[in-house]
C-alpha cells in the first residue's frame, strides 16, 4: 500500500464519525504498514508544523480549525493559510516563562496568537487587550491561563517587535524564539573589568618563553578573537611545530561569575552580521586574543614530526608568546601560490608558510590513508552590497590554508588527548561513534541507487565510507552523495569515556584549541594546567559527565540558530528573485515532495508534491529547471515549481 499523503489525513479528520486519535490509531486506521510509520509521522509533525494539523490534550491530533472558542471557522481557515510561519526543521526550544513568539491575527471579536514553535498551540487573546494592534504583527505573548471550555490557553500581548515577515523583525524574533543573550549580565561585566589589559612581570613565574619565535595567527577576514597561533621550524629528523593557544584558564577561574556565565553559554554563537561571544569582549578581543606585537599567555603544544608526517614525540606547557602577524587564509594562499607579491622582509615568512604546507601535505595525506572523512558539503558565503543588504550567496571557498590550520589544531587536539588519557585521570574527550546498523543499511540501499556499494555490518570503516566519497568526486551526484554520508552518521559529541573519532580516525580526540569560544576547551585547559602543576584534576568523574551533555546541548543549539539566522537572510534575498527560473539538481526525495538546489545561487528550495506531474520521476542528483514561486520569510521557506 502506498503512503498516504497529508490530503488524505486531512481528509480523515474532516469525517462526522472522526474523534481525537493518538498517531498510532491514525497508522492503523489509514492501513500505514510497519516499514512506512517513522515516514508518516514526520508527515504528521510536518501538518502541524504547517498549522492544519493541532496536537491537543493526550497526544490526540485533530483538524486546526476545528479547535477553540473562537468560532468564526470560515476565518480561521483563512488565518491558517495565511499565516504558514511555523519552521519546519524545530528541534528546539519550549518557552520559557509562559513567554511565546507568533504572529498576531485578528478573528472576530478576538484575537490569536499562532506561535512559531509548532509544539505550542494557539493562544487565544482578548482584542480589548490589544486595541491599535495590527492583524499580521510578530508578537511575543504570555499565557495566562486555560480555556475551561476547550483547553486551549488564553493569553495576553506583551511586546511587539513589528510587522511580522520582514527581515529587521523577523532577526529580533530569532533573539525571542532562541532566547539569545543581547548582553552580559552586570556581575559578569563587573568581574571581566577587574582583569588587567596587560600582561604583568608576574604573570610570566613559569612559562616557556616563545616570543623569539616566528609565530602567526591564520584566520578568516572578519575573524576578531584569534586563539590559537602556529611556529614551524625543519629539525635534523624532520619537523617541529608549535600550536599555541591562549590561555583563557589562567583569567577565568572555576566558580566565577564569568565562568558561570561561559558554562551556560556553552560556545560563541556565529550569526551573519554578529557574534554572541561566551566571553565577555574584554577577554575574548582583547587580553585572551593572540593580537600581533602582544604579549600573550599561551599553552603551546610543541610536537615533533618525523620526515613521513608522523608525529614521534610531543610535550605540553605554558608559555608566552608575541604574534608576528596577523594572516588570513586569503593571504597565506596568495603566498603560497605566488599570486601575491611581498616585500623583502616578509621573506622568513614566507619561508616557514612554505614548510607549514610541506608538513601539512605530509600529515594529510597519513591521515587520509588512515580513513579521516573528507566531505565535500561547502557553507554558505553571504555577499553584500554597500549597504549590508545580501545580495548573492555563494559557496565558502576553502583553500590550503585551512587544511593546515584544520590539520595542525587535529594534531594539537590529538596530542593533549593521548596526554591525559595516558594521565589515567577523567577529562571530557571529543567522541564521535560508529553508525548504527539501520542507519548502515538505509544509507546502503540509497547509495546502491546511485550506483555505490557499502557493506553493512560491525567491521565497517571509516575508510570504507572514504571510499564512496572518492568515488563520487566530481559527479552529478557528488553533493547528494556526501550529504547522504553525513547524515548517516552520528553526531560527534563530548563525553567522559574514550570512544575515538570515527570521522577522523583517531582512538583518542579532544577539544583544547579554542578556549575563547568553547566551554569544554577551558575544562581541558584546567585539566592540564592540574598536571602541570602536580595537583589534583579540579572536576570529579560526575561534574564532567554533566559539564560534557549540556556542552553537547548547546552547541547542537547553537548550530541550529546559526542556520536559522542564514536560512532567514537567504530566503529574504530570495524574495527579488520570485517568478525567475534557475537550473538546479534533487538533493532530498520525500513523499510530500522534493528539495533542489539551484546553480546560480546557493540556496535551496521546496518543490511540493502537488507541484509535480503525476508520474514524473525523479533520482537524486536529477537536473531539473525550476521557478521560485515564494519566498516566505516567515516560514524560512522558498518554494519551487518545475519548469517542463
Amino acid at each position: 500500500m502506498k503512503l498516504p499523503s497529508p490530503d488524505e489525513i486531512i481528509r480523515l479528520m474532516k469525517k462526522p464519525k472522526y474523534h481525537p486519535m493518538r498517531a498510532r490509531e491514525i497508522l492503523k486506521r489509514l492501513g500505514v504498514p510497519k516499514e512506512s510509520r517513522e515516514i508518516f509521522k514526520k508527515i504528521l509533525r510536518k501538518l502541524v508544523h504547517e498549522g492544519k494539523v493541532t496536537i491537543i490534550r493526550g497526544g490526540r491530533y485533530v483538524l486546526s480549525d476545528g479547535v477553540g472558542e473562537i468560532g468564526d471557522v470560515e476565518k480561521i481557515r483563512e488565518v491558517k493559510e495565511e499565516n504558514k510561519s511555523l519552521p519546519t526543521n524545530s528541534l528546539h526550544r519550549m518557552p520559557r516563562d509562559g513567554k511565546i513568539l507568533g504572529k498576531f491575527i485578528r478573528t472576530g471579536k478576538t484575537g490569536i496568537v499562532l506561535p512559531k514553535n509548532g509544539r505550542v498551540p494557539s493562544l487565544i487573546v482578548k482584542l480589548s487587550e490589544v486595541k491599535g494592534l495590527r492583524s499580521g504583527s510578530l508578537v511575543v505573548a504570555e499565557t495566562l491561563r486555560l480555556s475551561k471550555r476547550s483547553g486551549r490557553p488564553i493569553g495576553k500581548v506583551v511586546d511587539v517587535l513589528g510587522k511580522a515577515g520582514t527581515l529587521d523583525v523577523e532577526k529580533k524574533g530569532l533573539f525571542v524564539d532562541y532566547n539569545l543573550p543581547e548582553e552580559f549580565p552586570s556581575e559578569v561585566m563587573k568581574e571581566s573589568r577587574e582583569i588587567p589589559s596587560q600582561i604583568l612581570h608576574e604573570d610570566l613565574a613559569g612559562r616557556v618563553d616563545l616570543r623569539g619565535f616566528l609565530t602567526v595567527t591564520i584566520d578568516n577576514d572578519t575573524a576578531q578573537d584569534f586563539d590559537d597561533a602556529v611556529a614551524i621550524s625543519r629539525t635534523d629528523s624532520g619537523y617541529r611545530l608549535w600550536v599555541s593557544i591562549a590561555d583563557v584558564s589562567y583569567y577565568v577561574k572555576i566558580g566565577t561569575a564569568v565562568d558561570t556565565e561561559a558554562l551556560q553559554r556553552g560556545t560563541s554563537t556565529y550569526l551573519p552580521e554578529s557574534v554572541i561571544p561566551m566571553l565577555p569582549e574584554r577577554l575574548s578581543n582583547h587580553i585572551c586574543s593572540l593580537v600581533p606585537s602582544e604579549d600573550r599567555l599561551t599553552k603551546t603544544v610543541e610536537m615533533d614530526f618525523n620526515q613521513q608526517g608522523i608525529m614521534v614525540d610531543f610535550k605540553i606547557y605554558n608559555s608566552v608568546i608575541r604574534s608576528s602577524a596577523r594572516l588570513t587564509y586569503t593571504q597565506v594562499s596568495e603566498m603560497l601560490e605566488k599570486k601575491r607579491r611581498f616585500i623583502k622582509k616578509d621573506k622568513e615568512l614566507v619561508e616557514s608558510l612554505k614548510i607549514m604546507k610541506e608538513l601539512y601535505e605530509k600529515i594529510r595525506e597519513r591521515s587520509i590513508a588512515a580513513g579521516k572523512l573528507d566531505f565535500n558539503i561547502a557553507e554558505p558565503e553571504l555577499i553584500r552590497d554597500e549597504l549590508g543588504r545580501t545580495v548573492d550567496v555563494v559557496k565558502s571557498q576553502r583553500n590550503i590554508a585551512h587544511g593546515i590550520i584544520e590539520e595542525f589544531m587535529i594534531a594539537a587536539n590529538n596530542a593533549v588527548a593521548e596526554f591525559i588519557f595516558r594521565s589515567r585521570n577523567p577529562s571530557i574527550y571529543r567522541i564521535h561513534e560508529l553508525p548504527d546498523i539501520a542507519s548502515l543499511k538505509d544509507l546502503a540501499a540509497a547509495l546502491n541507487k546511485l550506483g555505490y556499494f557499502l557493506r553493512v555490518d560491525t567491521r565497517l570503516k571509516s575508510l570504507d565510507i572514504q571510499k564512496v566519497i572518492f568515488d563520487s568526486k566530481d559527479t552529478p551526484v557528488e553533493l547528494a552523495v556526501n550529504t547522504m554520508l553525513l547524515r548517516s552518521l552520528k553526531r560527534a559529541v563530548y563525553s567522559t569515556e574514550v570512544k575515538g573519532h570515527f570521522g577522523l580516525a583517531l582512538d583518542h580526540y579532544t577539544h583544547f584549541t579554542s578556549p575563547i569560544r568553547r566551554y569544554p576547551d577551558l575544562v581541558v585547559h584546567r585539566i592540564i594546567n592540574s598536571h602541570i602543576n602536580g595537583r589534583r584534576v579540579p572536576y570529579d568523574e560526575e561534574s564532567l559527565e554533566w559539564i560534557a551533555s549540556h556542552s553537547s546541548t548547546r552547541e547542537r543549539f547553537a548550530v541550529e540558530v546559526e542556520r536559522e539566522a542564514r536560512n532567514l537572510e537567504r530566503v529574504f534575498m530570495m524574495k527579488s528573485h520570485v517568478g525567475e527560473e534557475f537550473e538546479g539538481f534533487v538533493i532530498s526525495i520525500l513523499p510530500f515532495g522534493i528539495f533542489v538546489e539551484l546553480k546560480e545561487i546557493f540556496v535551496e528550495g521546496f518543490v511540493p508534491r502537488e507541484k509535480i506531474r503525476r508520474g514524473r520521476w525523479f533520482e537524486i542528483g536529477h537536473q531539473v529547471r525550476v521557478r521560485v514561486i515564494e519566498a516566505d520569510v516567515e516560514r524560512r521557506r522558498i518554494t519551487l515549481e518545475l519548469v517542463f
